[in-house]
């Protein structure tokens, strides 16, 4: 070959120029590359944190807003159990807690829906921006009656900017009403150590961010909608929801995030090794952020858990203040049984017990306690133990629960009594029945005819000394009568006199005749029972027996519980 042919070898430095060509280029686009993969890592990882954040800020707003709520709901249910003329008074006390500067509300008033449309009751606290009668206030009830929980709205007092809150109850026709200032730039730091630390928010009343809708918020109205990265979730509040908007002021996830594509801009040759490692260790920062939400899921199934061990345990202490048995008492069948309310830790006060009294006789005894909690039980625990104190001193059931009206008082005790008192004869079947405050017992003949006892209903204990009109009635053989608490027929969505209808429709078409009587109390419960409502029952049946009606033997009652 001549020494100038074309497939001569090629020179070294032409090699080096190759080579050094395509690390040059596969080095610009590993980088080009690494960068993009780290931004885009970064982005992602900012992404999940800012929902992770924005879903806990959220658990803590609802709970927040779930405690607007309770207030509405206790003031409905002492305005339903407080005698009129003392109505206003109790509420203007009691609800007079939750006004003021620093406190929930501002402004709070009781309305009664009427026939001829709703009328104010009391009221406390300033000017309202929505008065009754008012067509806006019945929208506002129409609203709360339809979707079973407080209506929400805006109201202005001349400058002032107010979130409504209307909740009514069907049952008693009460309506509480409330409402809550807003600051007039709508503008509300967080701390440091709260829910929404290291984000930018706004909150917006509805589901739409438009800004007449906008509630609260920590940066500058005029700079609204939030823009650049945000996250958008909707929290319950009422019949209506929170949108909350949030953006993050910093850099949620670690410094070296944010760097990342940086150093790699820069890393040139060394940018693929650098990437690798690197981009690890975002990954595990991402990893050990979903860790973290995987930790606090597992946390909230704990607190679920203890949550329904502590109602548990709240339960197993009602029952264990309720009759363990019932008593034998001749020529009856008595059977009873409670049910513990759906929903909460708090446990009620209803209770049953029949009791041993002299001779022939004998007392039986079904009450319930307004409110929830320790305090309702210990009140059940001295009213039961009270009265049946006096009915086995061999006090009639009228004198009975009027010297437990000397007992209680609700400025005092935060709770009101109601209770059904009675004493019967096992040989004649006839009975003395006085009422508190209570749903009057049904009478359940044989053949399956039902009706109510005419009982005078005297007012509640707590409700103030009163004297009391007993009512006497014989059961003929057969005839079952059921004692019973409210929370068998009442329910929010309808007049109580229909809960009373039907509990009379089913008991007539369950009627055991002879049969045991806890079937029967098992079916009445399955038909009867709202699962919407958290209220207790207590059911107590006493049913003549056919035999001693017709002269059978018998002999002496034994020891009562």
């Amino acid at each position: 070959m001549t020494a100038g042919g074309s497939d001569q070898p090629s020179s070294p430095g032409r090699r080096r120029d190759r080579v050094s060509a395509a690390i040059v280029v596969l080095g610009l686009v590993t980088t080009a590359l690494s960068v993009v993969l780290a931004m885009r890592t970064d982005r992602s990882n900012e992404e999940r944190l800012l929902q992770v954040q924005t879903d806990q800020a959220a658990a803590v707003l609802e709970a927040a807003t779930m405690g607007l709520q309770e207030p509405l709901s206790s003031a409905l249910d002492v305005a339903a159990s407080v005698l009129p003329r003392r109505l206003r008074t109790v509420f203007e006390e009691r609800f007079s807690r939750n006004i003021g500067t620093d406190q929930l509300f501002q402004v709070g008033a009781l309305w009664r829906r009427g026939p001829k449309g709703l009328s104010q009751v009391a009221a406390v606290g300033g000017r309202p921006g929505i008065a009754a009668p008012s067509a806006r206030a019945e929208r506002l009830v129409t609203r709360s009656l339809r979707a079973r929980t407080m209506a929400v709205d805006w109201s202005t007092v001349g400058k002032q900017i107010r979130i409504v809150f209307v909740l009514a109850d069907p049952a008693s026709r009460f309506v509480v009403f409330a409402e809550r200032t807003v600051p007039s730039n709508r503008q509300s730091p967080v701390d440091a150590d709260s829910g929404f630390a290291g984000l930018d928010y706004a909150l917006y009343l509805g589901d739409g961010t438009r800004t007449e809708d906008m509630v609260m918020t920590d940066v500058e109205p005029s700079t609204l909608p939030l823009d650049g990265l945000t996250y958008s979730t909707t929290v319950p509040f009422g019949d209506d929801v929170l949108r909350l908007v949030t953006r993050p002021r910093e850099h949620l996830g670690s410094d070296l995030g944010w760097q990342l594509p940086w150093l790699l801009g820069l890393g040139g040759p060394l940018a693929t090794l650098l990437a690798l490692l690197l981009t690890r260790h975002l990954l595990r920062s991402r990893e050990r952020a979903e860790a973290d939400t995987r930790t606090i899921t597992s946390l909230y199934r704990r607190v679920e858990g203890l949550y329904d061990e502590q109602r548990e345990l709240s339960v197993r202490l009602q029952r264990a203040l309720l009759p363990r048995t019932l008593p034998q008492v001749p020529g009856f069948d008595i059977a009873a049984t409670y049910v513990a309310g759906a929903q909460g830790i708090d446990i009620g006060g209803d209770w049953y017990s029949v009791v041993e009294a002299e001779g022939d006789e004998f007392a039986f005894v079904v009450g319930d306690v307004s409110g929830h909690g320790i305090d309702a039980v210990a009140e059940m625990a001295r009213a039961r133990f009270t009265l049946r104190a006096y009915l086995m001193e061999g006090d009639r059931p009228a004198a009975a629960l009027e010297k437990c009206a000397h007992q209680f008082d609700i400025a005092v005790d935060g709770h009101m009594v109601t209770v059904l008192a009675g004493t019967g004869n096992w040989r004649t079947g006839e009975l003395t029945i006085a009422s508190a405050g209570h749903p009057a017992p049904l009478s359940v003949s044989a053949d399956g005819a039902t009706a109510f006892l005419p009982v005078r209903t005297g007012p509640p204990l707590g409700a103030g000394v009163a004297a009391f009109e007993a009512t006497t009635a014989t059961l003929d053989p057969g005839t079952t009568l059921l004692c019973f608490t409210d929370g068998l027929v009442e329910r929010r969505t309808e007049d109580i006199d229909a809960g009373f209808a039907r509990l009379a429709e089913v008991s007539a078409a369950h009627h055991p005749g002879a049969a045991p009587l806890e079937p029967f109390l098992d079916e009445l419960l399955e038909r009867m029972r709202d699962p919407d409502r958290s209220d207790d029952i207590a059911v107590l049946a006493l049913r003549r027996n056919l035999e001693l009606g017709s002269g059978g033997p018998v002999g002496p009652p034994p020891a009562g519980t």
